[in-house]
């Protein structure tokens, strides 16, 4: 998921400070220099309260996920999952590879990066424990920009088999490539990641719905597998869909997963938490706990 300008699947943007409004003072008028000064400390008291509120929102939004993110960083159910999503692709990748029927197109793997590869679940805690919120712009820096990130477990030997059997690798992520293209490819060589440069490495630019990246590899590519934790990660069409359409075109799907299609689990984070209403994510805590409860007792 990911990523921060413009807003992704993990990063809420911040409101941006206002700038001072100036009143044209008159020569010699105390009562002018009074009332801008006067605006100017309202817009910022304004300013401060609207990114208190936010913040609010965040911090509540990932205290409502504690235990799903608590499940990610210490359960070992978390940690088998992630090894049976990496074995099922391989065992895609070495059928492919043997079978002459794909030979007409050089053969290929698609996947996510944040929490498909690369795990940035401890940040999320600190941010949270912190009282931030786990989708804070500070914790989305240090795992970009500061390099903080860590490889999931099985991910860096799963990559480089892969690679090793002359399968192309692509990285279709959607941090914003003009921020996080640069960063996120020295990131991942220093985790070992294997063709990592920018021909492999596709960012979101124009648009995050990442079916045109898909067609544009899959016209020269035959595409094993594609590996995600969210169903926007799958060329299926779920962006923009409610929690029922995008249940239905999973439904429809089924044949794939397992197969085609290979899913980690994400609990903290994603578009189904965009799905559940309109502006979810800007919503008071008031209001999306009135829609979580609806949903829990359909």
């Amino acid at each position: 998921m990911k990523v921060n300008s413009p807003v992704s699947a993990a990063v809420v943007t911040q409101a941006q400070p206002a700038q001072p409004v100036t009143v044209t003072a008159v020569k010699n008028d105390g009562v002018s220099a009074t009332t801008n000064n006067t605006v100017t400390n309202n817009v910022v008291a304004n300013d401060v309260a609207v990114q208190e509120a936010l913040k609010q929102k965040q911090q509540y939004q990932a205290e409502t996920e504690t235990m799903g993110l608590l499940w990610m960083r210490t359960s070992a159910e978390y940690r088998a999952l992630a090894y049976q999503g990496y074995n099922v692709a391989m065992n895609a990748v070495k059928m492919a590879v043997t079978d002459p029927s794909h030979q007409r197109k050089p053969l290929a793997i698609v996947l996510d990066a944040d929490e498909t590869v690369v795990d940035n679940t401890k940040l999320m805690g600190e941010s949270i424990v912190n009282g931030n919120g786990s989708f804070d712009a500070p914790w989305w820096r240090q795992a970009v920009h500061q390099g903080k990130s860590q490889a999931m477990p099985g991910a860096v030997e799963f990559l480089n088999e892969v690679h090793k059997q002359g399968v192309e690798i692509f990285y279709v992520s959607n941090r914003y490539a003009p921020v996080n293209l640069d960063v996120t490819i020295q990131n991942f060589k220093e985790l070992g990641f294997p063709s990592v440069d920018k021909d492999h490495v596709l960012l979101f630019e124009k648009d995050s719905d990442k079916q045109p990246r898909f067609d544009m590899i899959a016209k020269k590519y035959y595409v094993i597998v594609y590996m995600g934790d969210n169903a926007g990660d799958f060329p299926i069409g779920t962006k923009g869909k409610t929690p029922a359409e995008r249940n239905s075109i999973i439904d429809a799907h089924k044949e794939d997963f397992g197969t085609t299609f290979v899913v980690f689990p994400n609990p903290a984070y994603g578009s189904w938490v965009s799905a559940l209403a309109k502006g979810y994510q800007n919503l008071s805590p008031e209001e999306q706990k009135q829609i979580n409860n609806q949903y829990l007792q359909q």
